[in-house]
């Protein structure tokens, strides 16, 4: 069967950036990009003279030209959750280390004395405040005070779940 030509199907709920790509497009491309230069350039580096190198060498030149074209692609603005996350857990720097990697930006605290001080102080710094539950009823008054939601971590929920979750709450206002 032959191949098709002409533009690959995309899913039309695929969200887009104010360029009319695919969310992320560049990032994800050049991602790939890297990988198979990385790859080639260990090929190129490892094969003895000949047909084998020569060609890894044309992947690795490819490679950098589909780079430099990359390069010319817009980059999709970010969208970042800001987040004021009240934990003392001991997972907590790593949920931080995780959620900023889904686009969240977290200001962690680890006591509620210092969240209802930064949310009295500066409370259009976040879109919302993230507590461990047993944390949640000491904290309401301030975020209510601040127009802010406030969502109840459980604590099995996975990063990337989490993260859908505090985009969808900010989404939802």
């Amino acid at each position: 069967m032959p191949a098709e030509t002409g533009k690959a199907a995309v899913p039309a709920d695929l969200p887009r950036d104010p360029n009319g790509l695919p969310r992320g497009f560049r990032h994800d491309l050049i991602n790939a990009l890297n990988a198979i230069q990385g790859f080639a350039t260990l090929l190129e580096a490892d094969l003895p003279e000949g047909d084998s190198r020569s060609f890894a060498s044309r992947i690795r030149q490819a490679g950098a030209e589909a780079m430099r074209l990359a390069d010319m692609i817009p980059s999709s603005p970010k969208e970042t959750v800001r987040v004021l996350m009240v934990s003392s857990a001991s997972d907590a720097d790593m949920l931080v280390l995780a959620l900023d990697g889904f686009g969240c930006d977290i200001t962690l605290v680890d006591s509620v004395s210092r969240a209802n001080q930064a949310l009295a102080r500066a409370p259009k710094a976040w879109d919302l405040v993230l507590v461990e539950p047993v944390l949640a009823v000491h904290v309401e008054e301030a975020a209510t005070t601040a127009g802010l939601p406030l969502l109840t971590r459980d604590p099995a929920m996975p990063a990337a779940s989490l993260a859908i979750l505090l985009r969808q709450s900010v989404q939802r206002g």
